[in-house]
């Protein structure tokens, strides 16, 4: 019984062993079980923190991009875009907001070294008085930064840097002009770091051609202009695309391939305490982008490895006196125990994972939307609301291509092809000056709206700048739709536009042209339209031009012409003659009309009105007309000195001159430079030269009678408002035009030339008949009381030489033409 009972103790001796081994061991296996998982876990969450940082910031760069490229169109649709301009653009895009971690979003413009004193005078005339590029010393060539914003205090810094100047910035700029694309420059130290905090800065480049035409590298530096670009620091960057807190791991980012510390670019490591501890996981990222590869080097945290405590190793060991159901008990409530733990941690990655995947998806929506504006600022005028410049290009493109209705308009035309409209607004520079710019925006804005509402949806329409509208219509060869339309706008134009409060009328003038269904280049279209709006204003006000191949003519002998005049004075082109005005009691010479001629080397005699007015659109005549008012001087003091002759010389004054500030100063001193007497000068002007703004024209032919100086009206009877403006105008002499002496054989030319020559004496002016050719001419001016006559019965103009010998000779006048005025 005693050996009975001790093999039974010692059963459940080893029973118990067995039980207590067999509860460890399963305790064992289920404390690796856990901690397996919570590894591969923490894992997962590692992995998927750094591809959620590295989408993050490829993302946010695309975003940067399309910046860039937005910025890049606003300077295609605007040749001569101005700082206001610019400074609009950037406020429209928010970037602080929008685009966290941009320091900088500018345009650097290239300066050659013998052009670099005329551009730092261009930016100082324009607000910078002390404006110079930077670094000081000269260079082959400089890119000078001439827009930036936001412009403050750091931002300043940088105004005005030669960015070539740098080889890490050059090399950069040097792949982005070469290959077309946008590059990332390696790591700098930006020119606005000006505190203790520096940080690594880098610059995003997109170069700027001025053609779209670019078959090689060679090509590609011809055309290069300058650079759209964007300055970040990086540690401002990186806050804005991850936050302060990366949660559960630490990055350190590095240019290249290389970890060293020069080619650091940003650390979330804030302490060397935090650095010199060990990470349980470590990884190595390339990110890939814009010419530059950067390498991410990711260290988990503790905060990983999720869990409240350590997983318990089964410390509770089962008291030897515990029956093996209790011991049981433990192992099932353990084993429960770590289901439950790898359930919650499983729990725990799928929330993560989903709100991770919510946050990515936010941020993806947020980019789609910025793409959106950013889509819409470029392509949206931002003053009327209608579609821009840019749109229009696009569209024009559109209906070049097969197909095109179905891209951009809802029906056909009949064959295929469409109408295009340019128009734009007459004397809308009057309106601007004289009522303010406000005004004149509140006008485009009002025209607008109205075009918008009235014009069908079958046509697009889009504001191209400034006061300049254009439509595309579908349409056949005839033009029908395009005429119906044009006229329907110009219909809009017969009521005054309501501009808050205060009506201002406006008429539109339009040039049409027809894109064909077969035209390769519709392009070429908007240059036809363009002709023949330029012809529509040269006709008159509120006038529709179509355009045909005579226009094209004209159009190619004024670009001819204004090519032919760049460099004429210089040249010495131009040569005065001087036509003699008759005393129609006696014949005596009383005075002569100065001529201007010019001899092209190759073109011979140019007529003045072929140059005359090209001169004045150009700017040209500027200086012509004051070469002609010193040479006129020049000449009356030479014939005075000589003793040739005393007579008055008469110069024709251009719209420009009469309306310039400078007139009165010009003319005086010229005068005083030649000493010679006011009342041997007279200025003729012509009445459509009063329209513009006849307050001030007439404020200064005030200012030139108080000097001395007579004034004649040329070409009278011929302008728009003579009889209702003339007991205005302080003017001594009335020139009867040569259309109606050329047909005094008609009553009713007869009758017009009494009634000017009737008005005149009422109003105490001379009167002076141009063109006179015939006796019988001469004879009727001279019977109905006109005081002085010129033309070919008595001379033709002659140069100055010629007109000294027609003076000293007495029989130069025909006796024909004596006897008419004897």
């Amino acid at each position: 019984m005693q050996i009975q009972n001790l093999w039974s103790m010692k059963s459940a001796a080893l029973v118990v062993l067995a039980t207590a081994l067999g509860g460890a061991l399963a305790t064992y296996a289920a404390y690796e079980f856990a901690v397996k998982a919570e590894r591969m876990a923490a894992e997962q969450r590692f992995k998927f923190a750094r591809a959620e940082t590295v989408t993050a910031i490829e993302a946010r760069m695309r975003n940067y991009e399309s910046v860039l490229r937005s910025s890049n169109s606003v300077f295609e649709i605007n040749e001569d875009l101005t700082r206001q301009q610019w400074q609009d653009f950037t406020q429209g895009l928010q970037l602080h907001r929008n685009f966290p971690g941009t320091q900088a979003l500018g345009y650097s413009i290239w300066v050659s070294p013998e052009n670099k004193a005329a551009y730092e005078a261009s930016v100082r005339a324009d607000g910078f008085p002390d404006f110079k590029i930077k670094p000081d010393g000269p260079r082959e060539a400089y890119t000078s930064i001439t827009f930036i914003e936001p412009m403050d205090v750091r931002n300043r810094q940088a105004f005005g840097y030669d960015m070539w100047s740098q080889e890490t910035r050059r090399t950069a700029m040097s792949r982005a002009r070469d290959t077309g694309e946008i590059t990332i420059s390696g790591p700098v130290k930006l020119v606005q770091e000006i505190d203790s905090e520096v940080q690594a800065g880098i610059l995003m480049y997109l170069p700027h051609y001025t053609t779209s035409t670019l078959d090689d590298v060679v090509d590609r530096r011809a055309a290069n202009t300058g650079f759209v670009y964007g300055a970040f620091r990086m540690g401002d960057l990186m806050a804005g695309i991850i936050g302060s807190d990366l949660r559960d791991i630490e990055i350190e980012i590095f240019d290249t391939d290389g970890s060293d510390t020069a080619n650091s670019l940003y650390s979330s490591i804030e302490s060397e305490d935090t650095a010199q501890q060990n990470p349980q996981l470590t990884a190595t990222d390339a990110i890939t982008m814009y010419g530059r590869t950067w390498q991410m080097a990711s260290h988990s945290k503790p905060s990983l490895f999720a869990r409240a405590g350590d997983v318990g190793l089964g410390q509770a060991v089962v008291m030897a006196s515990a029956g093996a159901s209790l011991f049981v008990l433990i192992l099932v409530l353990l084993a429960l125990n770590t289901r439950r733990r790898a359930a919650e941690i499983a729990r725990r990655m799928t929330r993560d994972l989903d709100q991770r995947t919510e946050e990515l998806s936010a941020s993806l929506r947020r980019q789609v939307r910025i793409e959106d504006e950013l889509r819409s600022l470029v392509t949206t005028d931002t003053l009327t609301g209608l579609a821009n410049r840019s749109a229009f290009n696009v569209w024009l493109k559109e209906v070049g291509k097969q197909n095109h209705q179905s891209g951009v308009f809802p029906t056909k035309g009949t064959n295929g092809g469409y109408g295009i409209m340019m128009m734009d607004l007459d004397r809308f520079k009057t309106i601007n000056d004289t009522l303010g710019h406000m005004k004149g925006d509140e006008l485009l804005t009002a025209v607008g709206t109205k075009l918008k509402n009235e014009l069908p949806d079958t046509c697009k329409l889009a504001r191209l700048g400034g006061d300049e509208f254009a439509v595309i219509v579908a349409d056949d060869e005839d033009q029908t739709q395009s005429l119906e339309l044009a006229n329907r706008i110009r219909n809009l134009f017969s009521d005054p536009f309501d501009c808050d409060g205060r009506y201002i009328k406006t008429t539109c003038s339009i040039g049409v042209a027809y894109i064909s269904a077969d035209m390769p280049n519709p392009e070429r279209a908007m240059s036809q339209a363009d002709i023949a709006l330029y012809r529509a204003k040269d006709s008159g006000r509120g006038v529709i031009k179509v355009f045909d191949e005579t226009l094209e003519a004209e159009s190619i002998r004024r670009a001819t012409i204004e090519d032919a005049l760049d460099g004429a004075l210089a040249r010495r082109e131009f040569h005065l003659e001087f036509q003699p005005k008759i005393g129609s009691n006696g014949g005596s010479v009383v005075g002569a009309e100065v001529l201007l001629r010019w001899i092209h080397p190759d073109m011979g005699f140019i007529p003045p009105d072929m140059f005359i007015q090209t001169a004045e659109e150009t700017g040209y005549i500027e200086s012509i007309s004051a070469w002609i008012l010193d040479a006129t001087c020049k000449q009356i003091r030479t014939w005075m000195d000589n003793g040739v002759t005393d007579i008055p010389l008469a110069i024709n004054l251009s719209s420009q001159q009469l309306q310039s500030p400078e007139l009165i100063a010009t003319i005086t001193n010229t005068l005083r430079r030649h000493n010679i007497p006011p009342e041997k000068l007279e200025i003729e002007i012509t009445e459509s030269m009063l329209i513009d703004d006849f307050e001030q024209a007439c404020r200064r032919l005030k200012q030139l009678r108080e000097i001395g100086i007579k004034i004649a009206l040329d070409d009278f009877g011929t302008g728009y408002s003579s009889l209702s403006y003339l007991h205005k105008l302080q003017v001594d002499v009335l020139k009867i035009d040569r259309s109606f002496v050329g047909s005094l054989d008609t009553p009713q030319s007869k009758t017009i030339v009494q009634s000017i020559m009737t008005l005149a004496k009422t109003l105490d002016l001379s009167t002076v008949g141009e063109g006179v050719e015939t006796v019988e001419q001469a004879q009727f001016l001279r019977a109905n009381g006109c005081d002085e006559m010129q033309g070919w019965l008595f001379a033709k103009s002659l140069r100055a030489e010629d007109f000294e010998q027609w003076i000293a000779d007495s029989e130069a006048m025909s006796t024909a033409a004596k006897l008419a005025v004897v």
